[in-house]
């Protein structure tokens, strides 16, 4: 366990206190920042004055849990990276607690909750998507407890009716978090029915005590807040139907996502075949078990549909790869316990992995200070602004040219997330920002701010104005 916890750590510390995530991660970061200070609320996020004024890109749960976030540890620039490292950390626990449930409900051998934790840590989708501060992120760690009361209403002879209500809650969280993706995880019952011959009655009643517990959350939230209904419309506007009818920024042919989930999935592959050496595992001992089918199509109901829209995108299916990895390592459940039964027998190789998990530990956090301020993203934002300490008023609205520059730089994001400032293609405003490099005016009564060199970005203000303190 504890090497897997460093072999973690030494994947993702290397980017922790880098600058320039992902554009749709920093403009996630300022909703949810913006909802820690009071602009926008839960059901109306707020981004900035000029760009969604009212955030309908994306449900608003994972914003409000990540603005309790910003109100603890206030907006520092590292804030995201520390923020999926967190999640990440929680991911791998939900999947270490669910291995154990499932081994504990069919009686299989006891085997570490190490074996699962590896297989998904060294998924390269994995570790990427956590330092990027997606939705994804956030939205899989509330998909795996939705399946695992599912799972539990379709075991658990006594209690189901319970863990179906419980599964209902999660998956309403998960819809509110990511939208109608969510409604995988209704289908766990039917799928433990045709795999492991439940009773059909227990699993209709699971069932139907999650869609019930579901329908009357949604239609509780309708009446109690107003606003919901208002955002949920202009939510399957600006994203359901457009990516559905593949209108909004098609990605690639219906064929991608099943060609990207072949690449990832062949590094834990890898990592068995390694772990069968080591262990001296023959195939013979691996079989292809009740468990890893029940995973395995859990994993595709939760990503199958995406195949729909020609919209296609490796975080799309994000929340499924755990339960693709689960099911790998059902499969290959007899491999771990080849090695775990190595490394009891032999105190050697324990004391080879206590001194490679430090090692890697080293690695991490040697890596992570020597990555500090390492712009990762050649967005000249960093080096024209952040680095340079430039200091502007809060909440004010700046003027930029040539406008294009506002989106297609995401200069918006940028912005707003350190300055909290919002910007406009219309002149005369106090601030004024201007691309060095084309035709764009300076106007009279505008001084020069910046200090050169600069890479693309020159920042003026009317010379009337006092600097902010």
């Amino acid at each position: 366990m504890g090497f897997v916890l460093c072999l973690y750590y030494a994947l993702i510390g290397h980017k922790l206190l880098r600058l320039g995530k992902h554009g749709d991660g920093i403009e996630y970061a300022c909703v949810a920042r913006n909802l820690a200070e009071g602009w926008g609320s839960f059901w109306k996020p707020y981004l900035s004055d000029t760009v969604h004024p009212v955030f309908h890109e994306h449900p608003p749960l994972v914003f409000w849990i990540q603005s309790i976030g910003f109100r603890l540890f206030g907006d520092g620039a590292y804030f995201e990276a520390f923020y999926g490292l967190i999640i990440g950390l929680i991911i791998l626990l939900c999947m270490a607690l669910f291995w154990q449930r499932v081994r504990r409900d069919f009686q299989l051998p006891p085997i570490g909750s190490w074996w699962p934790m590896v297989l998904v840590t060294v998924l390269p989708l994995f570790t990427y998507f956590l330092q990027t501060n997606r939705i994804v992120i956030t939205f899989t760690m509330l998909a795996i407890p939705a399946v695992y009361f599912s799972c539990r209403s379709a075991f658990d002879r006594k209690f189901f009716i319970l863990h179906g209500i419980l599964s209902g809650v999660w998956i309403y969280l998960g819809f509110i978090a990511k939208g109608p993706v969510a409604c995988f995880a209704f289908a766990v019952p039917v799928i433990a029915w045709i795999v492991f011959r439940i009773g059909f009655f227990r699993a209709v009643i699971s069932t139907l005590s999650a869609v019930t517990t579901f329908a009357f959350i949604v239609f509780a939230t309708f009446y109690l807040f107003p606003d919901s209904l208002a955002f949920w419309k202009g939510f399957w506007q600006a994203q359901v139907v457009l990516s559905l009818t593949s209108q909004r920024a098609a990605g690639d042919t219906h064929w991608y996502l099943v060609e990207r989930w072949i690449l990832e999935m062949i590094v834990p592959v890898i990592v068995v075949g390694v772990v069968m050496v080591v262990a001296r595992v023959s195939f013979q001992q691996i079989r292809f078990n009740r468990q890893a089918l029940f995973f395995l199509l859990i994993a595709l109901a939760g990503s199958l549909p995406f195949l729909i829209s020609t919209r296609q995108h490796a975080r799309y299916i994000l929340h499924s790869f755990p339960f693709f990895v689960l099911s790998l390592a059902f499969f290959a459940d007899n491999v771990a316990l080849g090695l775990e039964n190595v490394l009891v027998n032999k105190r050697k190789i324990q004391a080879i992995v206590a001194v490679a998990a430090m090692m890697v530990f080293a690695v991490g956090i040697t890596t992570m200070f020597h990555k500090k301020d390492y712009i990762a993203r050649t967005r000249p934002f960093y080096t024209d602004f952040f680095l340079q300490a430039i200091k502007m008023p809060e909440r004010i609205l700046i003027s930029v040219c040539p406008e294009d520059m506002i989106h297609s730089d995401w200069l918006f994001a940028d912005m707003q997330r350190f300055y909290k400032v919002s910007l406009t293609g219309q002149m005369g405003n106090d601030y004024y920002i201007v691309d060095q490099h084309s035709t764009c005016p300076i106007p009279e009564g505008y001084q020069k701010v910046h200090q050169q060199p600069t890479v693309k970005y020159v920042l003026y203000k009317k010379s009337s104005l006092q600097d902010p303190q």
